[in-house]
C-alpha cells in the first residue's frame, strides 16, 4: 500500500510518501515531483529521500494550530513533517493512525507546567539570582566588603559583580527581565492546544 502527498508550500519536505511500512520526506527533483501519479512505477527517487521505517517509530504528536507532526524514532531522533494546510495535516495523521494499530491513540490538552516548563525553570532561575544578587547589593551598601578567594570565581564572581552595581540598577534589571520571561510565557500558553499522539 502507498500514499503521497505533495506539499507545495513547504521547504523541507515537499513530498510525504508512505511506502511497504516506509515514511519517506523530503525535496525531489521538480521534474520527478512533477511527474508523479497514483500510476508512477518509477519510484527511484525515494533513494534520496529521508526514510523512516514504521517500526523505529516511538511516537507521533500532532498539535492543532501547529503547522508540523513531530515524529519520534530510533534513540533521541526527531523529525517533522511540515504541513501548512490544515485539513492535509489531518489527513496525513489519520493515515499514520489507521496504517500503525500497534501504535495507541491519546488526545489530551498539555498542563500548564508541562507546556511552560521551559519558561517556569527560567522563571525560577532569574528570581534566585536576583535575590542572591540584591541581598549582595543590600550587604554591599551598608558597608560590607566581599572578596573573591581562588582564581576561578564561576557564579559567585558574576553575582557579586552584578551586585556591585547597586540596589536600584539590580532591581530594574531583574524587572525588565522579569517582564520579558512573562510574556513568553503568556505568547506560550496561548499556543496550548489540543495534542494528539500515537504512542508505541
Amino acid at each position: 500500500m502507498r500514499k503521497y502527498w505533495k506539499i507545495d508550500d513547504s521547504k523541507s519536505n515537499k513530498l510525504i510518501f508512505i511506502k511497504d511500512k516506509n515514511l519517506y520526506k523530503g525535496n525531489p527533483k521538480h521534474d520527478e515531483l512533477s511527474k508523479l501519479n497514483s500510476e508512477s512505477s518509477n519510484l527511484s527517487f525515494l533513494e534520496n529521500l529521508f526514510c523512516i521505517p514504521y517500526s523505529y517509530i516511538k511516537k507521533i504528536e500532532n498539535q492543532k494550530g501547529k503547522n508540523q507532526i513531530k515524529i519520534y524514532f530510533g534513540n533521541d531522533s526527531e523529525e517533522e513533517l511540515i504541513v501548512h494546510n490544515k485539513n492535509i495535516k489531518a489527513e496525513i495523521f489519520e493515515f499514520l493512525k489507521q496504517d500503525n494499530p500497534n501504535l495507541k491513540y491519546s488526545s489530551e490538552l498539555p498542563s500548564t507546567i508541562k507546556y511552560g516548563k521551559g519558561q517556569f525553570f527560567a522563571l525560577l532561575f532569574t528570581t534566585g539570582i536576583f535575590i542572591w544578587t540584591l541581598y549582595l547589593a543590600i550587604q554591599i551598601q551598608s558597608g560590607i566588603e566581599y572578596e573573591i578567594i581562588g582564581g576561578q570565581p564561576g557564579l559567585t564572581g558574576i553575582i557579586l559583580g552584578l551586585a556591585n552595581f547597586g540596589i536600584t540598577k539590580v532591581v530594574i534589571g531583574y524587572s525588565i527581565l522579569l517582564s520579558i520571561i512573562l510574556f513568553g510565557l503568556l505568547k506560550r500558553m496561548k499556543s496550548r492546544t489540543e495534542t494528539e499522539f500515537l504512542k508505541r
